[in-house]
């Protein structure tokens, strides 16, 4: 798989999940168990533009060629993921959240190792 099919993938995953949180933000936390009380909506729809930076920048990168730039923003995404799921894996432990993050988590980690995986090409 090409660096540019993987960024243009996960450009599209950040599009819709900013569209989501924005214009839906009761729809989403209780996709894991978390109740959308007025506090969660509101964080819920501060977040969403966090989304549509990295569409945006992964969209533009994957048909840039082989930089150190370019793998700085594949380095800096993934890890975005890789920390979007250690907060899910710990909501989980601690009870927050239901087993449904752990598969939101396990997209996130597979598509953290796919950017990572094919930065250089």
């Amino acid at each position: 798989m090409s660096f540019a099919l993987v960024a243009r993938i996960v450009a599209a995953i950040c599009a819709v999940l900013f569209v989501i949180l924005l214009l839906f933000p009761a729809t989403y936390a209780p996709t894991y168990g978390v109740a959308a009380d007025m506090g969660v909506q509101f964080i819920t729809r501060r977040a969403a533009p966090m989304f549509i930076a990295p569409a945006v920048i992964l969209w533009c990168a994957a048909s840039a060629p082989d930089t150190p730039l370019r793998r700085a923003v594949a380095l800096g995404i993934a890890l975005s993921f890789v920390g979007i799921a250690a907060t899910g894996l710990a909501a989980y432990l601690a009870g927050t959240a239901s087993a449904a993050i752990l598969i939101a988590a396990l997209g996130e980690c597979l598509m953290a190792a796919a950017l990572w995986a094919t930065r250089k090409n």
